[in-house]
């Protein structure tokens, strides 16, 4: 077998086909751990260029029969170079992995394809997801495919396109009320799984540590993309904190393989109305639940306990990485920067790690020498509200004269 599962409670190890999310002995979180890994001697060994997508590093990915494995063309998601913003910013390099490329539009298309694979191989009859964002609508849309049923569970703030996106799919949809948003979700999931059969797909490893391994492949294709040749720095944004989890895995698992240089620093960034990573980063003691979440535009990181928060600190440490917060303010302004100086559309949740990238140089934790990888884990596409303001355009008739007068008075090109 190319893989197991570990109890990171007690240890105990289990084979990988055993058909359960928890350590049945403790109820521990239980990660997968690779036996086999493949030889190589460079990043591009990784790849099987006979499989398409995240599947070409199926040696590094939890499931046995690859060839049913569901695809919807997820991953190979195009690396920015940002001359002009980095200039503009002060970073030798800027490097925007734009994550809001893959089918549904965010990086949790890597979770999903994982996740639900696997159920399928378990023999699931169905799934469940909380979601208060892109999860939902990617296991909606992987278990569409996979011809699963799925439920939704959805806090009562997640913006409509995205419940409208997973119910697209054919997913059943159910908005929870409560101010504990997608951890209300997963608790009543937890609660209500074995009443319904339900595989529980949330991407959070203490419920489910398949979805871990989807985002990995992020830092294969950066690995394979730059020749080796890593970034000082990652920013990925911290919701729960399963991403900057897998992405830390990744480069522990290249480490493994002799291919690791050395480590980018991770910058953690959250949302400054939840941020109960950054605050206990900069404390010094362990994840506490958030008491009064703030809303924000950048929903999909409000997580009031993130369950992959301690593992996101030792990620921090082991890495010498830092934690920063974002206002509203700074999300939206990052927004139309990217947009407008390079052309990357990303979501305020999306574009939340930029903003703490800009953020960290302005406070000193990156440095001009420093060159920085930003991940835009979805498309501005999945929520066009806080954008309606651009739609109110001046309306004039089919006219050139007039509209000649209209661009010389408000400016209309170079001339």
């Amino acid at each position: 077998m190319r893989y197991y599962m570990h109890c990171r409670a007690c240890g105990t190890k289990f084979s990988s086909n055993i058909g359960v999310y928890k350590c049945p002995h403790c109820k521990g979180k239980l990660e997968i751990q690779y036996s086999i890994l493949p030889k190589v001697s460079k990043p591009s060994d990784l790849r099987d260029d006979s499989k398409q997508g995240i599947w070409a590093f199926w040696r590094l990915l939890p499931v046995d029969n690859v060839s049913k494995a569901v695809s919807l063309g997820e991953g190979n998601t195009f690396l920015h170079r940002c001359d002009t913003l980095a200039r503009q910013i002060g970073f030798r390099q800027l490097l925007i992995k734009d994550e809001g490329k893959n089918p549904t539009g965010s990086f949790k298309d890597r979770n999903a394809a994982v996740s639900v694979s696997k159920a399928v191989e378990l023999g699931a009859r169905s799934v469940a997801i909380a979601s208060d964002g892109n999860a939902g609508p990617a296991v909606a849309a992987y278990a569409a495919k996979a011809k699963l049923p799925c439920f939704v569970f959805m806090p009562t703030i997640t913006a409509p396109e995205k419940v409208a996106q997973a119910a697209v799919f054919g997913a059943r949809v159910i908005n929870i009320e409560g101010p504990g948003l997608v951890n209300d979700c997963i608790d009543v999931i937890e609660a209500l799984k074995e009443d319904f059969g339900w595989h529980h797909l949330t991407t959070a490893g203490p419920v489910n540590p398949y979805q871990l391994e989807g985002p990995k492949t992020i830092a294969y294709e950066i690995a394979i993309e730059l020749e080796n040749q890593f970034p000082d720095w990652i920013a990925a944004p911290a919701g729960g904190g399963g991403l900057i989890v897998a992405l830390f895995k990744a480069f522990m698992e290249l480490d493994q393989l002799g291919l690791l240089k050395h480590m980018p620093r991770f910058l953690c960034v959250q949302a400054s109305g939840c941020a109960p990573i950054v605050e206990a980063f900069r404390q010094g003691t362990s994840v506490r639940r958030w008491r009064d979440p703030q809303s924000s535009v950048a929903i999909p990181i409000l997580v009031p306990l993130p369950l992959e928060g301690e593992e996101v600190l030792q990620a921090l440490h082991i890495s010498q990485g830092a934690a920063v917060s974002v206002t509203d303010e700074e999300i939206l302004r990052a927004q139309r920067l990217l947009a407008e100086k390079e052309g990357v559309f990303a979501s305020p949740a999306g574009v939340s790690a930029f903003a703490g990238a800009i953020k960290a140089r302005r406070d000193g934790i990156i440095k001009k020498s420093d060159i920085v990888l930003v991940v835009v884990t979805e498309t501005g596409l999945k929520e066009l509200r806080q954008l309606s303001s651009l739609s109110q355009t001046a309306a004039l008739p089919a006219d050139p004269r007039l509209i000649r007068e209209f661009l010389s008075r408000t400016g209309g090109g170079d001339n």
